[in-house]
């Protein structure tokens, strides 16, 4: 980091009119003004989740987000001891752990050297032809999710903005495949989210590599990686709501997909979120709430980090992710999968039906809610 970037730390630069995030270096006494967050505007006008837009700025200056989760806190410890042993016994150590590693490596390594040597000297200069361009080859790269918004900086990790160096973000989403998520969460040969980890891994490069051949630079996130939070970009880019599980819910395949994301140099018109109706389908639902054995999902909303939501406890939700080798029950369960985006509307619209929902649910809540003991004093 150059010189240039740090500020006294008792430096206003509000005063004179840039209102960007900062950066607190508490040992040096400076700051360091964060790029312009252009996606703030547009999830600020979001208006399928409510939303504290001045508290989700304290949050992501006062406590940003962790590079990642603490249970991943050190990756190659947890990929060794709990990833690599289910791999090996379904004989595929090589596939899952050479397509994360090879992922890693290509995402951190090569994209500089591709940027200065593989971007075509002639552009593209039609946005719209080049958006749609690149919309068509993602489809046939696998990607059935494909939106543009702007990087939202509150959800990019603590130092990580060089990450994302460009403000437009081509948002991907692969399918999981439907008939692995049923075997959750006792998961045969194959592991459901890593089929589609390894795929997406690679297919995100080259729609970047196609990018570049279109005269624009471009750097490539993989659908594993902890520098960016996925589901507000894909809600953000108009192709998800988020729900109960904490997920980004799509009409196409419900809670069924995994993200990445690429950082597009390129002006790309974004596009407008939209409104599918989730979020009063999920709290009349509450299914995955019910059916996680963790009870990781708050089973009312709650105020986090600026946003009011069900919020996942990781530390309740990890322990059964490890048991049950993926576990995935709050995918599994959610009806968006079960029955598809349609059928589970229609009947909702129609009387208040929600699709594989048990009968006499309601009688055994209440019975446990009157039966539990209140907390000791």
């Amino acid at each position: 980091m150059s010189k240039k970037q740090l500020r006294d730390a008792t430096d206003r630069p509000d005063w004179r009119g840039d209102s960007r995030m900062r950066r607190y270096h508490p040992w040096r006494q400076k700051i360091e003004l964060r790029t312009p967050n252009r996606g703030k505007a547009i999830t600020d006008s979001l208006t399928t989740v409510t939303l504290d837009p001045v508290a989700m700025d304290l949050a992501a200056e006062l406590e940003p987000l962790p590079r990642v989760v603490h249970f991943l806190a050190n990756f190659p410890a947890t990929m060794l001891r709990l990833e690599a042993p289910k791999w090996a016994r379904r004989h595929q150590l090589g596939h899952y752990g050479g397509g994360i590693m090879g992922g890693i490596l290509r995402m951190q390594s090569s994209q500089a050297l591709a940027n200065r040597f593989r971007v075509a000297r002639s552009r593209q200069t039609d946005l719209n032809a080049l958006k749609q361009s690149i919309r068509d080859y993602a489809a046939s790269q696998g990607f059935a999710l494909c939106g543009v918004t702007r990087v939202d900086r509150r959800f990019i990790a603590d130092g990580q903005d060089d990450a994302f160096p460009y403000d437009t973000a081509l948002v991907l989403g692969m399918e999981m495949d439907a008939a692995l998520l049923d075997e959750m969460p006792s998961p045969g040969d194959k592991l459901v989210d890593f089929e589609v980890y390894v795929e997406a891994g690679k297919r995100v490069f080259d729609v970047a590599n196609f990018i570049r051949r279109q005269g624009y630079r471009c750097v490539a996130r993989i659908p594993f990686d902890g520098q960016v939070k996925y589901p507000p970009h894909a809600v953000m880019a108009g192709l998800a709501e988020l729900g109960a599980n904490g997920v980004a819910l799509t009409p196409q395949f419900g809670p069924r997909q995994r993200w990445c994301m690429i950082s597009v140099e390129a002006e790309l018109a974004p596009d407008p979120p939209a409104d599918f109706g989730f979020a009063d389908y999920c709290e009349a639902c509450r299914l995955c709430v019910y059916g996680c054995p963790g009870r990781a999902i708050s089973a009312e909303r709650i105020w986090w980090r600026g946003v009011y939501k069900h919020k996942v406890n990781t530390a309740h939700c990890w322990p059964y992710f490890v048991k049950f080798e993926g576990c995935a029950i709050c995918l599994k369960v959610c009806p968006f999968h079960r029955f598809g985006y349609e059928a589970c509307m229609a009947a909702y619209q129609a009387d208040g039906t929600i699709l594989g929902r048990p009968k006499g649910i309601d009688r055994f809540l209440a019975r446990q809610k009157a039966t539990t003991l209140p907390p000791a004093a």
